[in-house]
């Protein structure tokens, strides 16, 4: 996906709601009649490629290798890592760290901080929101703009905005909603929040119920793009954060596991159904990596976000490889807990750089997250002699197969289904690992192994933890389990020590939520801050 925006339409939403950190005016565009551009097809392609290029540019990042905010955020790529890992037992500060980085992994977030601004994310909302609006209005124009054209579109619209709501409720918790576009310099332009559990109930789940009902079944999915396999999985993982909040119960987990059957009768890139009953419709442990390297082709793809290097420039995420030098690294806990392991579980030197070279020009930093590359173990190897960043592409997962997995594990083991449970961690664990000798085949745990519901999340939730390592899952995972707390707090004091300051750990809870930043406080000023902050 090209980051191009077709018409001026697709300009950074209204300031009074975005706080981007760019230039924006507060009055509505009008230098395009909306009425007057949604008009053919190939406005409705436009409309939808503004839309994509959008989120990914708040996933990704801008791909220029600038520093347009002051702190390296955009330099080291977007949100995706920092939003769903950044806070986690997943990455620390590293050695080359910012303000950004060093905040996040103190729980020491302040309003200035770059990934407390929502701006983005509402940018991408105002664009569904138009889409939504406007592309039923083409087939009058065009007879090309077939009705499953249409739906198909409005599919992908509803769907990216109940996306953008998700995470905005799982960083912020309440949030502003907007379901139309701010096109009216009459229209008020501030809002107060709306419960985080309303706008999951109202908002998220209708519009995936909707995105669903449009979307064209039974077709090879253009993985790059929301399709019918993609909107299952985005409204499980709706349902697994919703049983997790205190208007959440059993009948979550139940629906989860419904969306996730559904999901399986959907296709795969490769034009097959997902199936979803057995390892072998996953990518084997010898070609695991392929579900990033080329997802487009792998049985594994669900959704992925697309980059072209050669347009984009450099993907220069917070632990992949930069203009310059990386801001975070895989926290040491984890690491050494992980490497313990490393004959055995043949993810970690394809996941993390683990060697030294000879000349020590590279050093196993844990700061490169190799999964994303052709090479393991050695980050020397990423690059070829006379390459630098901007000549590589990073394909971030939304969602995978193996993710949907385990997930499904979890509803099962939260509904009392311990062997089904026991069965979708094993598919996972099993591929995952190299047998001990004397042994010539891996042995699954055994099902005395985890008798309960809590240890059989536990296991799950480790199994997730090596597996999704830097696929945006691990702070999700640890707030709507309610593990924070417990995992955090001995870890973010630990850092703090190290580092010399106060040892003040993960005590409050109200910290689980970002600030909202200081330009949305002066943008709007209905909104309330946070508590904690």
């Amino acid at each position: 996906m090209k980051r191009i925006i077709g018409v001026t339409v697709f300009a950074c939403i209204v300031g009074v709601i975005s706080s981007c950190t760019k230039d924006v005016t507060e009055n509505p565009l009008d230098s395009v009649s909306l009425d007057q551009y949604f008009r053919s097809n190939k406005d409705i392609t436009a409309a939808l490629a503004g839309m994509y290029t959008s989120f990914q540019e708040e996933m990704t990042g801008p791909g220029t290798g600038s520093d347009a905010g002051g702190d390296k955020t955009e330099a080291y790529g977007g949100r995706y890592n920092y939003w769903g890992e950044g806070r986690s037992d997943n990455f620390d500060r590293g050695q080359y760290n910012n303000n950004t980085s060093t905040e996040l992994s103190f729980n020491a977030i302040t309003i200035n901080n770059a990934t407390a601004d929502w701006g983005g994310l509402y940018r991408t909302i105002y664009r569904a929101n138009t889409n939504i609006k406007y592309i039923p209005q083409v087939p009058q124009y065009d007879n090309l703009a077939t009705a499953t054209i249409v739906n198909n579109a409005l599919a992908q619209s509803y769907a990216m905005r109940a996306e953008c709501y998700f995470y905005l409720v799982r960083v912020w918790g309440d949030a502003v909603v907007w379901t139309t576009p701010y096109t009216d310099a009459t229209q008020p332009p501030a809002k107060t929040r709306v419960p985080k559990a309303q706008i999951i109930d109202s908002v998220i789940i209708p519009d995936l119920t909707k995105a669903y009902s449009l979307i064209q079944k039974n077709q090879t999915p253009v993985v790059w793009n929301i399709n019918e396999g993609a909107i299952c999985a985005m409204m499980a993982d709706v349902y697994m954060w919703r049983a997790g909040q205190p208007n959440g119960s059993q009948s979550d987990y139940q629906n989860a596991i419904t969306w996730i059957q559904k999901l399986f009768t959907a296709k795969s890139p490769l034009g097959t159904a997902y199936t979803g009953t057995s390892a072998t419709n996953l990518e084997s442990q010898a070609t695991w990596k392929n579900a990033f390297l080329t997802p487009a082709a792998s049985p594994e793809g669900i959704w992925s976000i697309n980059w072209d290097n050669t347009v984009n420039g450099c993907a220069c995420l917070p632990m992949t490889t930069q203009l310059s030098n990386n801001p975070a690294q895989m926290d040491t806990a984890l690491y050494f807990r992980w490497k313990k392991n490393n004959k055995v579980d043949t993810r970690f030197g394809k996941t993390i750089d683990t060697l030294a070279t000879p000349t020590g020009s590279y050093l196993a930093h844990g700061d490169k997250t190799l999964k994303y590359f052709v090479t393991n173990y050695n980050a020397a190897n990423i690059l070829a002699t006379g390459q630098t960043a901007l000549n590589l592409n990073v394909y971030l997962v939304m969602y995978r197969l193996s993710d949907i997995y385990l997930t499904l594990a979890e509803a099962y083991a939260q509904t009392g289904d311990l062997v089904n449970a026991l069965k979708y961690l094993n598919f996972i664990y099993v591929r995952a690992r190299n047998p001990i000798p004397p042994a010539t085949t891996v042995t699954p745990i055994p099902a005395t192994q985890y008798t309960t519901t809590a240890a059989m999340e536990n296991a799950i939730l480790l199994e997730r933890q090596y597996e999704l390592f830097g696929e945006g899952k691990r702070w999700f995972d640890l707030v709507r389990t309610g593990n924070v707390k417990t995992v955090m707090d001995p870890i973010v004091s630990r850092r703090q020590r190290i580092f010399g300051t106060a040892q003040t750990g993960f005590q409050d809870l109200n910290k689980i939520y970002w600030p909202l930043s200081q330009n949305a406080l002066n943008a709007n000023r209905l909104l309330t801050q946070n508590a904690g902050y």
